[in-house]
């Protein structure tokens, strides 16, 4: 086993606010080709069986502890780049690194961060993803990612029509596909935007879809990232509206919420603001100010309700509320 451990020990590594870190799959690929000589010449470990993955397993744990490796930890963007992330071996104190988490330790709850203190309120259940949250998505998310993840519009749109297509597509079978490509496959432009391409069917004759993943921040520096379309874009909008979210009474309106969106992105402020009101928005949108618009909503029955949906200053969350709420 010396031989074996000379080689973990040389493998390479990388550097993350001074904490090395050495690839937990580099680390078993190795061990498993040490082992068994005779297995697949690349990512060995992928085709044994129970026992002898297990030993593989067992082999590793124990090198990396002899080597100083006291744990596993797993590395996501934006601690590190889309084509670097994954679990790794790390000395106890690198556990302690900013978007490090121990991933043996039980389910955390999803978190949205879409501006001051949102951390909190979606952990008291006072914000949902407003474009996500609808679909039953979060378990799928959390599989994933240790970070917040939401879409597009054009992405919820393009589900959509999968689903409603004679292809026997489903929202989490779609979402699963599309996250689990952004991790395995594509390719990074930047270190916080990564391209990649899934299959989609039921969709006419198109069959690969390009998506974009973008890690971005709010407004406490808490990351988050969101899944476009790679050639989406709409020319009317006037500004970005980031992590949208909604509060618990919006969501029970039932009220599909794109359309006021789309509104209020391209600078219609609804019929419910004043012309100063108005006025102010137009001077937010030009010098990055925090925008408001107000939309009556039908929500059956011949009733309607009021709602605001307000963007953050630096773009990079929207809320749609109640004015009550507020």
């Amino acid at each position: 086993m010396k031989k074996l451990k000379t080689q973990i020990a040389a493998l390479p590594t990388i550097q993350v606010d001074g904490e090395t870190y050495l690839s937990y799959q580099a680390v078993t690929n190795t061990v498993a080709a040490f082992l068994f000589p005779q297995g697949p010449p690349t990512r060995p470990t992928d085709q044994m069986d129970a026992v002898g993955y297990q030993r593989v397993l067992e082999t590793a744990d124990t090198l990396c502890r002899e080597l100083g490796y006291a744990s596993v930890v797993k590395l996501s963007p934006p601690t590190v780049p889309f084509s670097e992330m994954g679990l790794y071996w790390t000395a106890a104190a690198a556990a302690r690194s900013a978007g490090v988490s121990q991933p043996a330790a039980e389910a955390e709850p999803v978190l949205i961060h879409a501006g001051p203190d949102r951390i909190e309120m979606i952990q008291e259940g006072l914000l949902l993803d407003a474009r996500l949250s609808r679909l039953g998505l979060a378990e799928v998310t959390r599989q994933h990612f240790k970070i917040p993840v939401t879409a597009s519009d054009a992405v919820i749109d393009l589900m959509q029509r999968a689903v409603n297509s004679d292809w026997p597509n489903d929202f989490r079978g779609i979402w699963h596909d599309i996250l689990g490509m952004c991790v395995a496959g594509g390719r990074d432009i930047s270190a916080t935007e990564r391209v990649f391409t899934v299959i989609i069917r039921g969709l006419g004759q198109r069959r690969y879809w390009r998506f974009k993943a973008c890690i971005q921040l709010d407004n406490s520096g808490a990351p988050f990232l969101t899944i476009h379309l790679a050639d989406e874009g709409d020319p009317k909008a006037l500004f970005a509206l980031g992590h949208v979210v909604m509060t618990p009474g919006a969501a029970e309106l039932g009220v599909d919420f794109a359309p006021y969106l789309a509104r209020h992105a391209q600078g219609d402020w609804g019929d419910d603001l004043d012309n100063f009101d108005r006025r102010q928005n137009d001077t937010a949108v030009k010098e990055g100010y925090r925008i408001l618009s107000a939309y009556t909503v039908p929500v059956g029955d011949d009733e309607t309700e009021r709602i605001w949906i307000i963007t953050e200053a630096d773009r990079s969350a929207t809320t749609v509320l109640l004015p009550s709420e507020y």
